[in-house]
């Protein structure tokens, strides 16, 4: 999960010498699946991330990224923070006005509710 997190996602808003910080991060993650509108949103949440851990003596790690019901969801484990707290809720808050932006876009569902045009096929 770690290789496609990085080399997939993240990798694009890092410099590489910070790879096994955002690894590190994301250690026992076992679902990673935002869409890929909200991979700035994500290395946002991963710099604080990283950033916070500095300043704690128990690390916070992230479990799981996922969209439910067509919003970003973020779980981490190590116990409560309000900081961390605080971070996600501004994450999900900021992926809620790119959905907004999508759906005004694409209509209710996004590009993923699109109907794909196909050409007649003669008999």
């Amino acid at each position: 999960m770690n290789n496609f997190i990085w080399e997939d996602r993240l990798k694009y808003y890092f410099p590489e010498e910070m790879e096994e910080e955002v690894l590190k991060i994301y250690d026992g993650c076992f679902d990673y699946s935002p869409s890929l509108e909200y991979e700035e949103i994500m290395s946002f949440v991963t710099r604080c991330f990283i950033q916070r851990n500095k300043q704690l003596d128990y690390k916070r790690t992230i479990a799981q990224v996922k969209m439910k019901f067509g919003f970003l969801t973020i779980y981490y484990d190590g116990g409560t923070d309000p900081y961390l707290d605080e971070i996600i809720n501004t994450a999900v808050k900021m992926a809620q006005q790119i959905k907004i932006k999508i759906e005004k876009q694409y209509g209710k569902g996004g590009p993923w509710n699109r109907t794909v045009l196909q050409p007649i096929k003669s008999k």
